[in-house]
């Protein structure tokens, strides 16, 4: 064989087995998935946040409005100032309020007097009471005593009578026995009558009592109302002065001297004279989902950050949690998330603060120590096989799929019952990435604990975000932690 062509056949084996290198290797890297992958660790401190926006306020504060209607008169104060309870802060016009309240307490006096001047009617009617009832027995007494003196003189006269018949007595004698008679019992009609007019005049003097007491309740019913007038007539003449309900800083003007003070409610935005605030306790009333505020506890320690000083952070604690949702303005629908009002108390709070600031808070609602983690977009749901039980069944990458008849007799069975999963896929040493269900607790920033069937350094699959959605059970993978990857790539 010549030299020649000895070269031509090493050639010929070195094409011969670039080939099949070339080949092997494409077969090998045909189903490869490009991926992102993190190692389980150990960390020092995991704090499970959560985080909402608000805005500041104070504590303490009042909206001021009037419940009278009228001008100005005095405003001795500016916005920002500093007040003490009790300090004028604006006078209404009062010569209107004032003279109504002069108008009722005249009213209510004269009141007061007709009602002292029925009284003393009444009293002197029950004197004539008095005097009249003395006046009765006078006259029942008179009546006994004429009925006792006609009882006689008629006795009397039947004696002398009888004896004039008999001839024993003179006829003078006899008529001045008749006379006696007759006057007696005329006496005795008289002191009737004189009875039956005081027994009258006695149910006249009682009627008029009774008529009195009547008259006078109704003038005690009309002083009170007139009294019940004049303290609202003073109330309101008093409302013409506001004066501080509390002890703080004005922090918000809306009035100015001359203007006129509208009464309304809280919706009304002209009804607010001015608000005064207590600025000596900050609070951030912040506006938290309703699947976080189940995670939030009273006395939990919460960082807010002003957007007006984002160099500034301050440390304050929950100290009150909403029982029910935050209504909208136009009326929140079952479809909206809702939102809960989380109030957290700042503990040293910047002078610079004012209410109203916009604000968000990071709220802890645990710390641990010491677990292990893996990046939170490592974890992802599949739906598995699962016995009886409920357990995770790990499928058997060797066993082939059976076929043909097999198949067909198996599709007669019973299919396994399948379960979705919480869990990662973990990359063994020889690059395959297996579904592996997992046990999480609290959740970090951007890590959150796993407690069961993850040992610290194993190497889970941490992206990209497409990846994990697509990437399979036993998938063969290609790490690439060089830079982040925008969507999951395979090599062919």
């Amino acid at each position: 064989m010549s030299k020649k062509k000895k070269i031509w056949i090493a050639c010929g084996a070195v094409v011969v087995l670039a080939a099949i290198v070339f080949v092997s290797i494409k077969m090998t890297r045909k189903d490869e998935v490009l991926v992102q992958t993190s190692k389980a660790q150990i960390q020092d401190i995991l704090k499970s946040k959560v985080s909402a926006s608000g805005e500041i306020r104070a504590k303490e504060f009042v909206d001021l409005q009037t419940e009278i209607a009228g001008v100005i008169t005095e405003l001795p104060v500016r916005e920002g100032d500093r007040v003490k309870k009790g300090d004028l802060l604006l006078k209404i016009d009062p010569i209107q309020t004032a003279a109504d309240t002069d108008a009722t307490r005249a009213s209510y006096e004269a009141a007061m007097a007709e009602s002292r001047a029925q009284e003393m009617q009444i009293l002197n009617a029950e004197s004539n009471l008095a005097r009249d009832e003395a006046a009765l027995d006078a006259a029942k007494a008179t009546l006994e005593q004429a009925q006792n003196n006609n009882t006689r003189i008629q006795a009397s006269f039947l004696r002398k009578q009888q004896l004039h018949e008999d001839g024993l007595i003179s006829r003078e004698e006899y008529d001045v026995a008749m006379t006696d008679a007759k006057v007696a019992k005329s006496q005795l009609l008289v002191a009737k009558a004189g009875l039956a007019q005081a027994e009258a005049q006695l149910r006249v003097s009682r009627n008029n009592i009774n008529q009195m007491k009547s008259s006078y309740s109704a003038s005690l019913s009309r002083s009170k109302s007139f009294a019940a007038n004049l303290t609202r007539a003073t109330d309101v003449l008093k409302k013409t002065t506001i004066n501080s309900p509390l002890s703080g800083v004005i922090t918000q003007l809306n009035v100015e001297k001359g203007e006129r003070a509208v009464p309304g409610i809280l919706s009304n935005p002209q009804a607010t004279l001015m608000t005064i605030a207590d600025l000596s306790v900050i609070q951030a009333e912040l506006k938290v989902d309703e699947t976080d505020v189940i995670n939030v506890s009273l006395g939990d320690i919460a960082t807010v950050k002003v957007d007006a000083l984002p160099d500034e952070s301050m440390e304050g604690e929950v100290t009150e949690i909403g029982n029910s949702p935050i209504k909208s303005a136009t009326g929140a629908t079952q479809q909206e998330a809702k939102d809960f009002k989380v109030i957290v108390t700042i503990r040293n709070p910047s002078p610079k603060l004012r209410p109203g600031m916009s604000c968000t808070g990071d709220i802890t609602t645990d710390t641990k120590n010491n677990v292990l983690t893996v990046p939170i977009q490592a974890l992802t749901i599949r739906e598995v096989e699962v016995d009886k039980d409920g357990k995770y069944v790990e499928p058997d990458l060797n066993k082939k799929k059976p076929s043909g008849t097999v198949a067909r007799a198996d599709s007669s069975k019973d299919k396994p019952k399948k379960k979705e999963l919480e869990g990662l896929f973990v990359v063994n040493k020889d690059k395959i990435a297996r579904f592996r269900p997992v046990k999480t607790g609290i959740t970090g920033e951007s890590e959150i604990e796993i407690t069961a069937n993850l040992k610290e350094g194993e190497e889970v699959v941490s992206g990209s975000f497409q990846t994990l959605r697509t990437i399979k059970d036993g998938d063969r993978v290609k790490i690439d932690n060089t830079k982040p990857l925008a969507q999951s790539e395979k090599k062919s």
